[in-house]
């Protein structure tokens, strides 16, 4: 209901424009047919048109006829829209102007002036300007006017009977001209509001769209922008469409398509924190070639999510039944080494050769345990945590659960942040990440440890956590297949560990992401999206 009122007041608010604005147009016809009147009678060589019957009642109402519209006019410029809009001034304006109008063919000689055709013109704006039986009084009064004109020129011999006929077929013709009006107004009415009621429709169908919207002139500006548009470019939600421009990174995507008109769709990041968006452009077609672009928007992590859900559910299928198949003989194997390892006859080579099957078989128990996770991942189950009560408590039992000494600096700033995260998964990511970054500090400075920072993104507004390490960081050349599964540069490692993080983080509406530290080591950035905070 609240969106009914909504668009009746704005229907009625439009109404009310578009009559303020008539009357203001039919105040500008009036000025200039006045001062026509007073040019006719002042000219030596058309007097004879105006005013020949009675020129001294002519000269005093044609001149309070230029003030009187003159003073309307200026009024119309400062009154209010409500004000025009409303039936009572358009009436008295109409009254007068039938009035002086009368007068002046009155003292133009009647009917035969020809002046009488101007009052047409009036009583047909007063069809278009008053709603409603009221707007014939107006034909009304004009015909009235016209006979009584002609019938006091009758009796002073200025007239004849021939000029009766002619004021009763002007007469028909104000109330026809009259009724015409009104009902081409009443048409047009009707017609601007379906108008009007399509376009709130489209208008409200485009902003509940999940797809962000938007078009933008050549120059970049953005002239129509829906809310999902906005939420995903990191726009006000009221800006300034004068002012607001697209960011700079989908404006080179739009430059590169208009270079390349068959890239349709482009990928990008709004800042480097952002999710991975899609943008598909489609130019408008209009004659002019420099036309503005529509640009769709969306977030390619719903794309992505439901593609590798369609992907691991057939992986996991399959690894799940290798990875049983494997794990039976190689328990059998693991079993068999280890008595053959506890057996007092082996050589020393022998003993160390039962030593490598052993490793090699936890390690390839490893890997299944992670595959068999990988397949049966549950859903995420989101909770509201406080940022740094729960990295504290975090922090605790992990470092508890450690084989060796390490140490893991936190700084979260303000410490209150609030997300909405899947606890055990928000655990295990920063359990992994966590991990690597204690080896490869320790192989480089001979010391395990790592640093978590946590906070507010100035970019995007969105909480982050950074898990920082002392180590050499990740070179170049491995950075495109980093979070690929299987993908390891250690000889000891599954390379799923990355993986899964990262896949746990997009079911919890979070992205994870590399950059180099400032250290000089690796720093895994992860980032929130649409949290809340105190």
């Amino acid at each position: 209901m609240a969106g009914a009122t909504d668009a009746t007041q704005v229907d009625n608010f439009e109404l009310s424009l578009q009559r303020s604005t008539i009357l203001r147009v039919y105040n500008y016809y009036r000025i200039f047919l006045s001062f026509l009147f007073l040019f006719l009678f002042l000219s030596e060589n058309l007097k004879d048109f105006v005013g020949s019957a009675n020129p001294e009642l002519f000269q005093h109402v044609v001149i309070g006829y230029i003030v009187g519209n003159v003073l309307i006019g200026i009024g119309t410029l400062f009154a209010s829209t409500s004000l025009l809009s409303r039936t009572t001034p358009s009436f008295v304006i109409l009254i007068a102007d039938i009035i002086c109008l009368t007068l002046l063919m009155f003292a133009s000689g009647g009917v035969d002036s020809g002046l009488g055709n101007f009052l047409i013109f009036a009583v047909a704006f007063g069809g278009g300007l008053i709603l409603g039986r009221v707007s014939t009084v107006l034909p009304a009064i004009a015909f009235i006017l016209t006979l009584y004109s002609e019938s006091y020129l009758f009796f002073l011999n200025q007239s004849d009977a021939q000029a009766f006929f002619q004021a009763g077929v002007l007469g028909m013709v104000y109330f026809v001209a009259n009724m015409l009006f009104q009902t081409l107004a009443q048409r047009l009415r009707s017609r601007e509001t379906e108008v009007f009621t399509l376009e709130k429709i489209n208008q409200i169908i485009v902003n509940q769209m999940r797809t962000g919207v938007v078009v933008v002139d050549p120059l970049g500006k953005i002239r129509l922008i829906n809310q999902a548009a906005k939420r995903y470019l990191s726009i006000p939600m009221a800006p300034n469409l004068e002012e607001e421009r697209l960011p700079y990174r989908l404006l080179d995507k739009l430059n590169e398509w208009k270079h390349e008109p068959h890239l349709t769709s482009l990928t990008f990041h709004t800042q480097d924190s952002s999710p991975e968006l899609i943008a598909n452009f489609s130019p408008l077609a209009t004659p002019d070639p420099e036309s503005d672009t529509l640009i769709f928007v969306e977030d390619s992590t719903d794309v992505q999510r439901q593609a590798q859900q369609l992907k691991l559910a057939s992986l996991g299928r399959l690894s799940a039944s290798i990875a049983h198949e494997i794990r039976n003989p190689l328990g059998a194997i693991s079993h068999a080494a280890q008595l053959l390892g506890e057996s007092t006859d082996l050589s020393r080579g022998d003993s160390r050769l039962a030593e490598i099957i052993q490793s090699h078989c936890v390690r390839l128990n490893d890997v299944i345990e992670n595959v068999l996770q990988m397949s049966r991942r549950r859903s995420a189950d989101p909770k509201e945590v406080v940022l740094g009560v729960w990295i504290s408590q975090f922090i605790e039992e992990f470092s508890a659960g450690l084989n060796e000494p390490g140490k893991v600096d936190v700084n979260i700033d303000p410490p209150d942040i609030r997300i909405r995260v899947d606890p055990l998964h928000l655990s295990q990511v920063l359990g992994n990440l966590c991990q690597n970054g204690l080896r490869y500090s320790k192989k480089k400075t001979g010391e395990a440890r790592v640093k978590i920072e946590g906070g507010i993104d100035k970019d995007t507004g969105n909480p982050y956590l950074d898990v920082i390490d002392y180590g050499e960081g990740i070179d170049g050349e491995h950075l495109a297949n980093l979070f690929e599964p299987f993908y390891t540069t250690e000889t000891s490692g599954t390379g799923l560990g990355l993986y899964l993080s990262k896949e746990l983080c997009e079911a919890n509406n979070a992205r994870l992401g590399y950059r180099r530290a400032q250290e000089g080591g690796a720093c895994f950035h992860i980032s929130f999206f649409q949290q809340t905070r105190d």
